[in-house]
């Protein structure tokens, strides 16, 4: 069974995107890294790695495992990154906005009691996800050592093939990433 919204639902989340994308607006774009490695914790956590294409344009993918229904996820995003507070003078400081998508799986053992002869049973629930994606937040690179630390907001509409599945619409995370 998929879990569909409503259209008022839909049209909040495109309003959203246009604020941020309207907002994200800035005419420098300085970026100090190629690619970076790392940790991101959150719901959808796990190991994640952004790579730059071309100056403040940028895919990442994020690979969890075990987030609570012994499954995983493989989220692939496009994103655009803004140097941040530059009228501060504050350095290393990128805002970043963009979409995506991603898949998962994995199974949930359910135990059932009878308080009958019968003590009780496993039951093993299959599933299969898939969604789109969104992201925005706010990521700062260390200029004394290779690291960037990140914060950023996720949500996501998720379709998913089990009844019973646990829907989260919003996922927010802290990453730090190795950068080379």
């Amino acid at each position: 069974m998929f879990i569909f919204f409503n259209t008022v639902l839909m049209r909040k989340l495109a309003c959203l995107i246009c604020v941020l994308v309207a907002f994200g607006v800035n005419t420098s774009f300085a970026q100090d890294y190629k690619t970076g490695i790392g940790l991101r914790g959150g719901w959808i956590g796990g190991l994640t790695v952004k790579h730059f294409l071309k100056e403040g344009k940028a895919l990442e993918g994020i690979f969890s495992s075990g987030w609570g229904w012994r499954g995983y996820q493989i989220t692939g995003l496009y994103e655009i990154h803004k140097a941040a507070f530059t009228k501060d003078g504050a350095e290393g400081f990128y805002w970043f906005y963009g979409a995506g998508a991603h898949f998962g799986g994995g199974y949930k053992h359910l135990k059932y009691y009878s308080t009958g002869l019968y003590s009780g049973y496993y039951e093993t629930h299959n599933y299969v996800t898939f969604g789109i994606d969104g992201i925005f937040g706010l990521e700062y690179k260390i200029n004394e050592i290779p690291v960037t630390l990140g914060l950023d907001l996720k949500p996501f509409i998720e379709f998913s093939n089990y009844r019973g599945y646990p829907f989260r619409f919003w996922d927010g995370a802290f990453s730090i990433r190795f950068v080379f």
